[in-house]
């Protein structure tokens, strides 16, 4: 544990030295995006959740926090949360030791984690010219569910990964709550917190990005948008996420002690009526590390039947998106067809004077 800490603190100093060096002084503190001091980047925002609960969703730190996520999120659909509920153990247990230790096992002892029925919802791996490895682990709140994915993976056990997983999950499920209220309060209709909280399950997918075999592009994993509600992920270490703006330009997310990367998903899109914007992201790995990441997400379970709240109908607002079923729309997203779309959820899901544009081919 010694080791690992000093391992652990060396490379924060660096990146927060590196970090401090680069920032405009006089953009710290700003909820808007920040400069760096050459003035070519910009930087997502930082909005400070410590001392947040979800069991107390108010006062002015709670108000002050969500006007910044809020911002954030209409400008660019995701932000940084400053939150410091996981402990420096539990994310040295996953990052220094659990998570290295599961991606050194065999293909054939990964390759068992699988979900029937539901496109890459298990492990993600041997994609030629991507040195990209990944596994998922359904309803991660669940101790049944973590274990049996431990066994899968280590049948004498491992009780250091279970437990950092389930720690870990527990405590970002506080995150999301607290980001999904704000929203709902936001839109002025938190009446409906309760009944969409539960109307949710919850992933989280562990991945490990090797050198990339385009060292022009540094590209690790292709841009995207999630099919989630929420996603939250944790880089720790070592960065590599890229958020691209509304105007097209990319965006570096640095990784920062006690930082998680909270990003909409399509479907938040979809339940908002379009209010809520969702971001196209990448990943590229610059350096010579291997990275980490832990991205845990919400989606509706299968059998709801999705759909938003009517007061988000008006006549500014018009119908956009028509009720649907997860399994119904992630199977076309990951169709023949869906794959080629600018627009999945749109094509998909879009009331019929609106798809058009939808199904224009993708330019990637």
């Amino acid at each position: 544990m010694g080791v690992a800490r000093q391992v652990r603190r060396l490379i924060k100093v660096i990146g927060e030295l590196e970090h401090v060096e680069r920032l405009n002084p006089e953009s710290r503190g700003v909820p808007e995006a920040t400069m760096v001091s050459d003035g070519s980047q910009l930087q997502i925002p930082r909005v400070d959740f410590r001392g947040l609960s979800p069991s107390s969703p108010g006062g002015d730190r709670w108000g002050a926090a969500r006007e910044e996520a809020m911002s954030a999120l209409d400008s660019f659909g995701c932000f940084e949360a400053i939150y410091d509920a996981v402990s420096s153990d539990t994310n040295d247990d996953l990052f220094l030791r659990a998570l290295p230790e599961l991606f050194e096992l065999p293909t054939e002892t990964k390759m068992r984690n699988k979900y029937a029925g539901m496109p890459y919802d298990g492990y993600i791996g041997q994609i030629p010219n991507l040195a990209f490895d990944s596994l998922r682990i359904e309803e991660p709140l669940s101790l049944h569910t973590v274990q049996q994915f431990t066994s899968l993976m280590w049948p004498d056990g491992n009780p250091t990964f279970s437990n950092a997983i389930g720690t870990f999950a527990k405590q970002v499920q506080e995150l999301e709550h607290m980001v999904v209220r704000m929203i709902l309060q936001s839109m002025d209709v938190e009446k409906y917190y309760d009944s969409l909280v539960e109307s949710l399950t919850h992933g989280v997918r562990m991945s490990e990005y090797g050198i990339p075999f385009d060292q022009e592009t540094k590209l690790s994993l292709n841009e995207h948008v999630d099919p989630t509600m929420i996603t939250i992920v944790t880089q720790y270490l070592v960065d590599g996420l890229e958020v691209q703006t509304r105007d097209g330009k990319w965006i570096r997310v640095e990784s920062q002690p006690n930082c998680f990367n909270v990003m909409l998903g399509e479907l938040f899109r979809a339940w908002s009526n379009g209010r809520l914007h969702a971001p196209l992201h990448r990943v590229r790995v610059t350096g010579d590390q291997t990275r980490y990441s832990l991205i845990f997400g919400c989606r509706p379970k299968d059998e709801i039947m999705f759909e938003g709240p009517k007061e988000l109908i008006d006549e500014e607002h018009p119908l956009r998106f028509r009720p649907c079923k997860y399994p119904e729309y992630i199977r076309f997203r990951y169709s023949a067809e869906g794959v080629k779309l600018e627009d999945p959820l749109q094509a998909y899901l879009g009331v019929e004077e609106q798809q058009v544009d939808a199904r224009m081919p993708s330019a990637k």
